[in-house]
């Protein structure tokens, strides 16, 4: 019964601070969560796919990370719709994205990668939030590998039975058996981002590590085994 009236909670603060967004239930995007990067895009054919769980390993600091994530607000936003972002780490800077931008985003602040899970659970049970990103690329990874391996499948179920796209991000490959997976290789530095958000968005490098096509190939013998696919750099 908590739970319910959690999500009762949840959906009707959501209303009044999205009123737009509950005014009627948006139609499912056809392509997902477009990255807003042409060297992501490209690797998940088109953006992160709607119905499944994706993973971006971002490695560690300096690879891009941020960047991507302002891109997929951007697109996000440009294209009409909401993204819901649970900050793990509380380390989002707001004062960094583009200020239009912020009317459509929904950012949950949490302290540590449990309150990121709870929140996550509760978002991705709202039919109205297609789009969520799960943000754990700031967290302990001591802290993360205690989250158990049953969590990602809930989130699988969840988000098939909803249509919506969830993407997390994490310092290290966290969950099993994701629809894709995409490594960060960049050294983003100081002064590359002094250069401006379109020269940096060039300098972004990525691998692709999973696929669904290399997985079901793979599968059948490692059912959390990574598959190279293919390089951009």
């Amino acid at each position: 019964m908590a739970a319910n009236a959690q999500i009762i909670d949840l959906r009707r603060v959501l209303a009044e601070r999205f009123p737009k967004a509950h005014s009627r239930r948006p139609a499912a995007p056809r392509e997902g969560l477009p990255a807003g990067l042409e060297r992501i895009d490209a690797v998940l054919e088109g953006g992160w796919p709607r119905g499944r769980i994706s993973e971006l390993v971002t490695g560690g600091r300096g690879t891009g990370a941020v960047q991507v994530l302002h891109r997929m607000l951007e697109r996000t936003v440009a294209d009409g719709g909401f993204l819901a972002l649970v900050d793990g780490s509380d380390g989002f800077d707001v004062d960094a994205a583009d200020p239009a931008c912020l009317d459509r985003l929904l950012w949950v602040r949490c302290t540590d990668p449990a309150q990121a899970i709870k929140a996550a659970d509760l978002l991705l049970r709202d039919r109205n939030l297609p789009h969520v990103v799960l943000d754990l690329a700031g967290c302990a990874v001591a802290q993360l590998r205690r989250i158990p391996a049953t969590t990602w499948h809930r989130f699988g179920r969840l988000v098939e039975h909803h249509g919506a796209t969830l993407v997390v991000m994490a310092p290290e490959a966290l969950v099993s058996s994701p629809a894709y997976r995409v490594r960060l290789r960049s050294r983003i530095t100081l002064e590359s981002v002094q250069d401006g958000p379109v020269a940096t968005a060039l300098k972004i490098r990525c691998e692709l590590e999973r696929s669904p096509a290399a997985a079901s190939g793979a599968e059948g013998e490692a059912g959390t085994g990574e598959v190279e696919v293919a390089r951009f750099g």
